[in-house]
């Protein structure tokens, strides 16, 4: 069993546990999966359920808004309880997401399962860096997070590609009780590799938002904030992007849809290897070529090979927003880490949320066009946002981020 240190953070163990570090991947992947699903049958829920694309779109936003209010409240409020625990309560609360969803006769009951699955994507996602502290020791860290955060790369060629074909053939309500299937597996992968694992119960409120008081803290947190709002506004509407604009049929969507989460877990390794001596100029440049992008994918009116391209280089960069974050973390708050994470993935979640409220009511009264310009926006205020941090860190430590 690992023990707690007298400064608050977590011993290293003395062995890694692979086991337990491959259930997490399958946690991620169940979850995200889950998470992002609908993005791929917006058409035919939004059908089946008489409502419209944008209001499909509302499901994410619903997962957003309890992911964030779990993500800030779950390690204060369960910081005597073993982790153990807590992340197979949250398996658990996973499937029977995915079953309610999968059932669901109307929009409302829709809206309660993705409800749930807010809380379990909250209280995860705020738990999943510190729990990876307890398994592996410090030289195989690095290591074991990227196994962890592929499980995000793995669960976007689910959600999309597999998802739309899959959805094509036996419906999209079938697509969530395999959802439930695969979350079911995760568990049992948990309940067995998991060891135990005790809380920090120096886990409180005060300390977290202590954290808030630092200027360049809060930049940092407002830049997650655009960097994945401004992407996940269209990523969000990418099907019915795909569908009406580029009038793609079944087999072409989902090709499309299987080479852009490739794209994306292309991304996110190449920025795992040049993320480190580029850390700064990548951080600010990736925000600026997603701002361009939208710009073309605006201007490109009629030119469907160019589009494309451009949405495959748009999954590409993704790759880059996931590691550049976590990166800022680990360069400038390791020592805070468990702290820190309640509060960037409420950022990450309250991003994705306002993506797609926001995205929903564009995309209806406005078209795809108005998506585009918003993104641009977003994404030059994201690139700002991120100097001033990298400005304010150094003029704070003395250091470069």
């Amino acid at each position: 069993m690992v023990s707690v240190r007298s400064n608050n953070t977590l011993n290293s163990p003395d062995k890694t546990y692979w086991s337990a570090i491959f259930a997490l991947f399958m946690g991620v992947t169940s979850l995200i999966a889950a998470e992002f699903i609908p993005v791929s049958l917006l058409t035919p829920i939004a059908h089946d359920l008489h409502i419209t694309e944008g209001q499909a779109g509302q499901s994410i936003t619903m997962v957003g808004i309890f992911a964030v209010i779990t993500s800030l409240l779950l390690a204060p409020l369960t910081k005597k309880i073993n982790r153990k625990s807590v992340l197979l309560t949250l398996s658990i609360l996973l499937i029977l997401s995915n079953v309610i969803v999968a059932l669901a006769p109307n929009y409302f009951m829709m809206l309660i399962g993705r409800t749930i699955l807010g809380i379990c994507v909250g209280g995860f996602w705020s738990m999943a860096s510190a729990v990876v502290l307890q398994l592996a020791p410090s030289k195989n860290i690095p290591r074991a997070l990227s196994i962890v955060y592929a499980g995000v790369s793995v669960a976007t060629i689910i959600s999309l590609p597999l998802a739309s074909y899959l959805g094509n053939i036996i419906g999209w309500r079938n697509i969530f009780l395999i959802a439930a299937a695969l979350s079911f597996i995760a568990l049992i992968f948990q309940l067995f590799a998991l060891p135990t694992l005790p809380p920090n119960r120096h886990n409180n409120f005060k300390n977290m938002f202590a954290l808030l008081k630092q200027n360049w803290v809060l930049m940092g947190i407002i830049g997650t904030v655009f960097s994945y709002g401004g992407y996940h506004l269209f990523f969000t509407y990418l099907r019915p992007f795909l569908d009406h604009n580029l009038a793609l049929q079944a087999n072409p969507l989902t090709l499309v849809l299987l080479v852009f989460g490739l794209t994306n877990c292309l991304g996110t390794f190449i920025a795992g290897l040049i993320l480190g001596r580029f850390f700064r100029p990548i951080m600010i440049g990736m925000h600026i070529v997603l701002a361009c992008i939208a710009i073309l994918l605006l201007s490109s009116i009629g030119d469907m090979t160019i589009k494309i391209v451009l949405i495959m280089i748009w999954g590409f960069i993704f790759g880059f927003i996931t590691v550049g974050w976590s990166t800022w973390i680990t360069r400038t708050l390791a020592d805070k880490a468990e702290l820190i994470g309640g509060l960037l993935v409420a950022a990450i979640q309250f991003s994705i949320g306002m993506a797609a409220g926001i995205g929903g009511f564009t995309f209806d009264n406005f078209g795809i066009g108005a998506i585009f310009i918003a993104s641009t926006l977003i994404f030059i205020m994201a690139a700002i946002i991120t100097t001033f941090c990298f400005s304010l860190y150094k003029h704070a430590t003395g250091k470069l981020a």
